[in-house]
């Protein structure tokens, strides 16, 4: 990979919840591409989520919640952990195999040549099969989006990500549920940082359909974000 940064100031994020299944192949599959810095932010799995985590490579890190806080605060955590060892650019992927790890590395490259803050994997740049109830999803998602933030995204829910150490500074994560990926591009609005969306793959498996993401989701984030109690 010919990167302008070193790979060891390059962090790699996984929040992950029961995903004993797929994060061994996730793991496996980003070490490969050469990352050296993956967290893993297990978000009180009842499996064997941790275990497997731990036992894939000596070099991974498990932070472990005691109590199921939510993809938003376990993406924050992993965050956190990031900028306290020195991150210069940190990354986020899913749990469960949908992103492709290779991604990753096309992301790199674009938040480096463009010089932004935050580049997103957009599922929809590119031809990809996605599940109706998604897609409907992520209309939603893009509504409030916009309404929040003023800003077109084409994909405001995605969990790819990369940020720069300045943007993940100034990012504040107050919401524990998927509401977090548009505060993310809000903080991005109030800070004038620069947004590129770059092309990814997706693949949805039946386990994946099984949690994560849904219409009734979406009316319920509208919910939250829009609450005037919310601090």
């Amino acid at each position: 990979m010919d990167f302008k940064t070193s790979l060891s100031d390059i962090f790699i994020i996984i929040p992950a919840k029961d995903e004993e299944r797929f994060i061994g192949g996730v793991i496996d599959a980003t070490i490969e591409l050469g990352f050296n810095n993956i967290v893993i932010v297990n978000d009180n799995s009842s499996d064997s989520t941790g275990k497997i985590s731990r036992d894939c490579d000596d070099s991974i890190v498990v932070l472990n919640h005691i109590i199921n806080l939510g993809v938003g605060a376990a993406t924050k955590t992993g965050i956190d952990y990031a900028l306290s060892k020195g991150a210069k650019y940190i990354a986020t992927i899913d749990a469960d195999f949908q992103h492709k790890p290779k991604d990753l590395i096309p992301l790199i490259k674009c938040i480096e040549d463009n010089n932004v803050d935050l580049v997103i994997g957009s599922r929809f740049l590119k031809r990809n099969t996605i599940p109706v109830s998604r897609i409907l999803f992520n209309i939603v998602g893009n509504i409030i989006n916009f309404f929040v933030t003023g800003l077109v995204i084409s994909d405001s829910q995605s969990g790819m990500k990369i940020m720069s150490r300045r943007f993940a500074e100034n990012l504040t994560i107050s919401f524990n549920g998927y509401e977090f990926c548009i505060e993310i591009i809000k903080n991005a609005k109030i800070n004038k940082s620069n947004i590129i969306e770059y092309p990814i793959d997706v693949t949805y498996s039946k386990e994946t359909m099984q949690k994560g993401q849904n219409i009734f989701t979406g009316f319920s984030m509208l919910g939250k974000l829009l609450n005037p109690f919310k601090s």
